[in-house]
């Protein structure tokens, strides 16, 4: 029977039967590309946002950048652009707490300590000499930096150093700061693990260290650090560090939070920074790919809705037909049956019709507009998009076949042919 209506429909229905493999084949093209094209729109996005998790900000030649002026500007940011700040990291020469004579001094000390009256020779043989005028070290190249967070209103130490100290194993002993040492500016610091060094010599004395004309006491011993780091807050004012600050942020950085970093540093201080020009997604862009998204997914929904009504006038037309058969013996839930699957067999191949043709398109012509859609696709993203369509497909198809089969066979009769 189903062959039969099928035959019947190709050949008497011609234009109906053309416009509903129209509809359903369109309907595959469209979902597949609404869909293509929002992964394509959230690669873009994400890529964009992962780039933009780090603020580097270099400070303008001529300009110098102190503790003090780099406080005020964090102290004045927005409370937006401050919480979302996962770390500011800033750094200061080794030489601002002792000088590189100084270090210099204490190491020809040390070799005279330990090699004096040798000739000592490097490793083609000659001798070394050294005098008031020999430099041994690159002290003044050596840097200390400050890493931390200001949420709330407070100055942090931040967890992701405490986590890398615990899990690095590279605090040898003591504790980390606390929120209140932190942000007071108490005079602690996390020392050198190895006191003994000969740098360590001009900083400490004893169990506390002096830095900055000041004594602070050691509350932990780390190493991989080559200078004692104390808080930010307890350096002094007039502290000048690195011609950088680097701002890492915990989640993407949005356009009003770049314009509120930037108005700031122009009101606290102006011509200190220069902030590179950042492209953002617009909202206009996101409002208009969301557009296109929403009304090819509702293209797509109408597309079905046009086959399911086509397909409902059409067994209209039949409803002599199917009451005849009625009359003969043929159950409700048969005839229902056999329409179902006439339905089916009418969109199932014409929506996989749609898909044999998008693919090519997509991979030889969309790919080179949207260059992230083909990687988007997988079997079971083809596989899955086709299942949720025949399902609700079928849904739509039971129950307007369902409605249709209510009419008495004397109703049906009277129906044309």
């Amino acid at each position: 029977m189903v062959q039969k209506n099928l035959r019947g429909l190709i050949k008497n229905e011609t234009a109906l039967f053309i416009i509903m493999l129209i509809c359903i084949f369109s309907s595959s093209l469209i979902l597949y590309f609404a869909y293509g094209l929002y992964q394509n729109f959230n690669v873009k996005l994400i890529e964009t946002n992962e780039e933009y998790k780090e603020l580097a900000l270099k400070v303008n030649e001529g300009q110098t950048l102190t503790k003090y002026k780099l406080c005020a500007f964090i102290e004045a940011l927005p409370e937006s652009a401050a919480n979302n700040t996962e770390i500011f990291l800033v750094s200061a020469r080794a030489g601002s707490i002792v000088s590189h004579r100084e270090v210099d001094k204490a190491l020809k000390e040390k070799i005279e300590e330990r090699f004096g009256g040798q000739v000592m020779t490097d490793d083609k043989g000659n001798e070394l000499i050294f005098d008031e005028n020999t430099d041994l070290t690159d002290w003044d190249g050596s840097q200390f930096t400050f890493r931390f967070r200001y949420i709330d209103g407070n100055y942090k130490y931040i967890d992701i150093p405490e986590k890398a100290l615990n899990d690095g194993k590279t605090l040898v002993s003591g504790r980390l700061y606390s929120d209140d040492e932190y942000n007071s500016g108490a005079d602690v610091v996390i020392g050198l693990s190895r006191p003994e060094s000969y740098t360590a010599g001009l900083l400490y004395e004893g169990d506390k260290v002096r830095l900055w004309g000041k004594s602070f006491e050691v509350i932990g011993q780390a190493g991989g650090i080559s200078v004692p780091t104390p808080p930010i807050t307890a350096a002094p004012d007039e502290l000048a560090l690195e011609p950088y600050l680097n701002i890492y942020l915990a989640s993407a950085l949005t356009k009003e939070q770049y314009q509120s970093f930037k108005n700031t540093a122009d009101n606290i201080l102006p011509g200190m920074f220069y902030f590179e020009d950042i492209s953002f997604p617009d909202s206009e862009s996101i409002y208009v790919y969301n557009n296109i998204m929403i009304i090819s997914v509702l293209i797509a929904v109408m597309s079905g809705i046009n086959f399911v009504m086509l397909y409902r006038s059409i067994l209209k037309r039949r409803s002599r037909t199917y009451a005849i058969l009625r009359l003969c013996g043929c159950s409700r839930q048969r005839t229902i049956l056999s329409c179902i699957t006439e339905g089916l067999i009418i969109g199932v191949p014409a929506f996989l019709s749609g898909l044999l043709l998008y693919i090519p398109l997509m991979r030889y012509k969309l790919s080179d507009i949207f260059p992230f859609m083909v990687a988007s696709y997988s079997l079971k993203v083809y596989l899955g998009i086709f299942l949720i369509y025949i399902t609700v497909l079928l849904f739509m198809l039971i129950a307007m076949c369902t409605a249709s089969s209510h009419d008495s066979i004397k109703a049906q009769l009277k129906g044309k042919r």
